[in-house]
C-alpha cells in the first residue's frame, strides 16, 4: 500500500511539473541525462509493446518489484494493447524531474505519447538516480 501511495504522490508531482512547464521542458535534476532517460523509457515501452512485463519489472527498483507482479502488470496493461493495436511511433516526449522527500531521492520522468494503429497511449516513466525504474504509468 505504501508503494501505491508513493506512486500516486510521484505521479501528482510529475504531472504538476509537466503542467507548470507548459510547452517547454522542465529541467532534469543534476546527474540525469535526457538522452539516457529517453533511451531507458523507450526500452520500457518496447517491453510493454512486447507484453514483456517481467522485463519491465526487472528494470525496476526493489520497491517497484515488490509492489507489482507480472500478472498484475498484464491485467493492467493488456487491455490497452488489445484496444490500441500495433505500435507505430512515439510522437511526443516531455521531460520533468524532481525530488521525493518521502524516499529522499531525485527522479527523472519522461512523459511520452505512443501512437498506435487504433489510438494513443500516454506513458509516464520515472527513474531514480541509479536509473532504476520507479514508476511506469499508462493512460
Amino acid at each position: 500500500m505504501r508503494m501505491k501511495k508513493a506512486g500516486i504522490f510521484t505521479a501528482m508531482a510529475v504531472m504538476a511539473a509537466v503542467f507548470t512547464a507548459g510547452c517547454g521542458q522542465a529541467k532534469l535534476p543534476e546527474g540525469f541525462s535526457e538522452a539516457e532517460v529517453k533511451a531507458e523509457a523507450e526500452k520500457s515501452i518496447a517491453l510493454f509493446n512486447e507484453r514483456d512485463y517481467e522485463g519491465i519489472r526487472q528494470m525496476g527498483s526493489e520497491e517497484l518489484k515488490a509492489g507489482i507482479t507480472e500478472e498484475q502488470f498484464a491485467s493492467a496493461c493488456d487491455p490497452y494493447l488489445d484496444k490500441c493495436g500495433e505500435f507505430k511511433e512515439i510522437t511526443k516526449t516531455v521531460f520533468a524531474g524532481g525530488y521525493d522527500k518521502n524516499s529522499d531521492i531525485d527522479y527523472a520522468t519522461a512523459v511520452m505519447i505512443g501512437e498506435y494503429e487504433d489510438g494513443k497511449i500516454q506513458f509516464t516513466v520515472s527513474f531514480d538516480e541509479d536509473m532504476e525504474l520507479i514508476q511506469f504509468l499508462i493512460k
